[in-house]
């Protein structure tokens, strides 16, 4: 007898429902006269995902492939189709996983940008009914308490700049933190063509234009004047 069928995996003896036979010992469902899931002259298919369902399917194919010169190279042969399975399932899980975290987050933006619409249209209306005393007053407080230190620092200019533009199209500059420069950067993404808006580090003022090459770009204006800076650091050209 060959002596890969004298090794302990092949002797007859033991219960089958164990190792590579894990289920063979459970009846078989029958509909239309022979066992669901059967085709003649294949092996049944497995829809279990991840590591059950291949260790499943391995052991079905190794029982039913030829041997290939040793137990090794058999083995390898009857675990590539099920290897092969378990790749695609694995990567379409963290598929679906990236695309729900990244739509969460989405979901999360727009409800942070809501409430923050939100809450300037309650300060636009009560700022509208004020004297410019009382907005400029009013908005310097609120800055004045904000935890953004260049808006922290810098709320009495900002304060007046806005009061002073109120007629305008002004959109109030945002400021994200920069992990590399350590301090928070102006986002100009938030504000629309032909909007104006402050950046109050600075001390200059901005308006959305879009350039010839159909880029949207902030052009900086002098902030009495509203007129386009040409050299910012003041220097001659």
């Amino acid at each position: 007898m060959n002596r890969t069928l004298k090794r302990p995996m092949f002797r007859i003896g033991g219960s089958a429902g164990t190792g590579i036979t894990s289920g063979l010992d459970q009846p078989q469902k029958m509909a239309n006269g022979g066992r669901t899931g059967y085709k003649q002259g294949s092996m049944p298919t497995f829809q279990a995902q991840g590591l059950p369902g291949f260790l499943t399917s391995f052991g079905l194919n190794l029982l039913s492939t030829p041997p290939q010169g040793n137990i090794f190279q058999t083995a390898a042969t009857a675990a590539r189709d099920p290897f092969n399975r378990l790749q695609a399932s694995q990567a379409a899980a963290a598929s679906t996983a990236e695309d729900r975290a990244f739509k969460e987050k989405l979901l999360e933006r727009q409800i942070e940008s809501d409430e923050a619409i939100a809450e300037m249209k309650k300060k636009d209306s009560f700022f509208a009914a004020q004297t410019p005393e009382e907005q400029f007053r009013e908005r310097a407080k609120i800055y004045s308490e904000s935890s953004i230190p260049v808006i922290k620092n810098n709320a009495t200019d900002l304060a007046n700049f806005e009061v002073k533009n109120r007629g305008e199209n002004y959109v109030q500059l945002n400021f994200e933190y920069d992990k590399k420069t350590k301090k928070f950067e102006p986002d100009f993404r938030s504000v629309p063509e032909g909007a104006l808006t402050y950046d109050p580090g600075k001390g200059i003022a901005y308006r959305m234009t879009r350039r010839d090459d159909g880029i949207l770009a902030p052009i900086p204006l002098n902030p009495f004047t509203l007129e386009p800076l040409e050299n910012i650091d003041g220097s001659e050209s």
